[in-house]
Parts: structure tokens; sequence; C-alpha cells
């Protein structure tokens, strides 16, 4: 057994990692208390890996198969888990502060508290995202949620009793049936999530936020609810709203178009929050907004031809008739997203020097479109692999 945060000789990391990528390891030895921190583990095998207290900050872990794995104790603070398997996995007093966890699977994992070098630890994941995460039925509870995204997560039948929830962004995720009781909830935010049949008894903190959120059958004893914001309808931001540096940019963009490039500036928002933003009808042609975020922005027959809006997340956004021909979408979130009727296909670019130019299609590669509307939307248009 490796003592904990030992760096065994990197020769036989490498050959470890290298057996692994071959195939060529039938069967993982105890990496209880490794150090692989900060390598690059990309989906590796390590399906029922035992990794107690392994330490694994700022490792890349993405879509890894870490199924069953036991990961009790071990610290993955920024470690990248995008897209990897954890179900079943077995979480006790694991570290993952400001982890990504986005598109992980966690179903059925176990995230309790443990007992980490002799005390026991509460599971940390302040700070972490789990934006669009599955994590139905894992056990959370008492785990120190406090300021995590979980954006658009499938939590669905979650134990997150006594969980500390403080800060946390639960938008647009599914609750059905969760136990939150006795979980702090302060200055948590809940819009447009579904709680339906969810427990909160005895759930406390102040300035708690539910907008347009699903409660029927929810339970709220003893918990501070009247003191909470608990609006049926999700406030959209009008025009008239619209800070004065994002009207600067659109204003600029439209010059740009009109006078084909000689005046304005092409609107370029890397990694913008333009949620719940109505933008509808606008003429957003060859608009970069890679990495931004759209949740729930009213976009109904807006033109996007030629855009940009990769790895963009926008959940339950209204792209009802959106113009989105030559798009490019590469890995957008688009859960719930309306695109009913929505316009796509390829746009023929020509060469600037005269030649034949070349053709741009709606780029769908890495997308996720889970329960997203595509009535009328006709996919064999679009690149999705």
């Amino acid at each position: 057994m490796v003592e904990p945060t030992q760096r065994i000789d990197d020769e036989k990391i490498r050959e470890l990692i290298s057996g692994l990528r071959i195939g060529s390891i039938r069967q993982l030895p105890d990496l209880t208390g490794i150090n692989l921190s900060g390598l690059d583990l990309e989906a590796l095998p390590l399906k029922k890996a035992r990794l107690c207290l392994a330490d694994l900050r700022r490792t890349r872990l993405v879509r890894a198969n870490l199924i069953e794995a036991d990961l009790s104790g071990a610290d993955l603070t920024e470690a990248d888990l995008t897209g990897a398997d954890l179900s079943k996995s077995r979480l006790h007093g694991t570290r993952l502060r400001k982890a990504n966890l986005n598109r992980c699977l966690l179903t059925g994992a176990d995230l309790r508290s443990g007992i980490v070098k002799g005390q026991t630890d509460t599971t940390d994941l302040s700070g972490a995202t789990l934006e669009c995460a599955e994590a139905s039925k894992a056990v959370m509870s008492g785990v120190d949620l406090t300021g995590a995204s979980l954006v658009g997560a499938d939590l669905s039948g979650v134990q997150l009793a006594g969980a500390n929830l403080t800060g946390a962004n639960l938008s647009h995720t599914d609750l059905r049936g969760a136990d939150l009781g006795a979980a702090r909830l302060g200055e948590a935010v809940f819009v447009d999530s579904d709680l339906r049949g969810a427990r909160l008894t005895n759930a406390k903190g102040k300035g708690t936020t539910f907008v347009g959120a699903q409660l029927e059958g929810t339970e709220f004893g003893g918990s501070d609810r009247d003191v909470w914001r608990i609006d049926e309808k999700i406030p959209i931001i009008g025009p008239g709203r619209f800070p004065n540096n994002v009207l600067a940019v659109l204003d600029q963009h439209q010059a740009w178009l009109a006078s084909s490039g000689a005046s304005g500036a092409r609107a370029v928002m890397h990694g913008a929050d333009l949620s719940y933003y109505d933008l509808s009808g606008r003429d957003l042609t060859g608009v970069d907004l890679s990495g931004s975020r759209l949740l729930g922005a009213r976009l109904r027959g807006t033109k996007f031809r030629l855009a940009t809006l990769s790895r963009c997340n926008l959940t339950a956004a209204d792209l009802a008739g959106a113009d989105l021909a030559g798009a490019i979408l590469a890995g957008a979130v688009l859960r719930r997203a309306s695109m009913a009727h929505a316009r796509v296909g390829t746009i023929h670019l020509p060469d600037v020097q005269g030649g034949g130019g070349r053709d741009q299609a709606t780029v769908l590669i890495g997308a996720d479109i889970r329960d997203a509307d595509l009535r009328g939307v006709d996919l064999a248009k679009c690149l999705t692999e």
C-alpha cells in the first residue's frame, strides 16, 4: 500500500497509465494514497479502482470510467471530471472543492461524510460545478455544496438531508422526490426547478429564491418558507433593462451588419451571462458568444446565422423559429430548450479571393439536446458527429 500522497516513481506511473490506455492491465492495483495530481487521465478505465486518500488535485479525469470506484478521503480539488462516470462510486469525505463535474454521472453514488485520517470529514463540493450532472438517487446527505452550481442537474430522488446549499444555484434542476430535510438553503436559487414531491421539512436559511418552480406536493413543514421569495413567473430582462455595456456591443454589431463590416464591430462576448435576456427577433448574424450562459433566454425568431455558440448553456432557452443556419453549437447545452421550427442547414461562404469558397453547416457536435423541443427541426441538415 502506498502512503497517503506519496509520489511513486514517475516511470511506474507512466507504465500504469500506458497499460490502462492500451488495455494490458487486467486488474488494477491498490492505488490508495497515490499521487496523480495534475496528470492527464482522460477517459482512463478506472472501474472499481481503489483510490482512497489519493492526491488528484487538478487532475484531468474527463470522461474517465470511475464506476464503483472508492475515492473516500481523496483530494480532487479543482480536478476536471467533465463527463466522467462515477455511478455507484464511494466518495466519503472526498474533497471536490471547485472541481468540474459538469455532465458527469453520479447515479447511485454515495457522498456521505467519512472518516479520513482518524476524523470525520464532510464531503466538500463547495464552489464545484455540477451542471447537467446525472445524480438521481445519489446519497448526498450532509454534503457541503456552498456556492456550487447544479444548473440543469438531475437530482431526482437524491438524499440531501442536512446538506449545506448556501448560495448554490439549482436553477432548472430536477429535484422531484428529493429529500432536503434540514438543509441549509440561505441565498440558494431555484429558478424553474422541479420540486414536485420533494421534502424541505425544517430547511433553513434567508434569501432563498423559488421563481417559476414547480412545487406541487412539496413538503415545507418547519422550514423558513415565510422568508423565502416564491414567485410563479420568471422575470425576463427586456431591452429597457439591458446594461449599458451590453447595449453598446449590440449597437456596434448592428452597425457592423448594416455596413457589411465597414463600421461598428462584430459582437464578441465570450463567457457572457445573458440568462433570461429577451433578444427575440434580433439580427445576431456572426455573433460570437462562446462559453456564454443564456439560461431561459428569449430568442424567438432571433437570427443566429453563422454565429458561434460553442459551449453555450442554453438550458430552457426559447429558440422557437430562430435561424441557426451555419451556426456553431458544438458542446452547447440545449436541455429543455424550445427549438421548434428553428431553421438549420448550410450556408455557402464565397472565397474573398474569388475562389469556390466553402459551405458552413449548423454544427451540433457534442451538443446536449436532451428533452429539447425539436419539432420541425431537420437534424439531418446538421453536423452531429
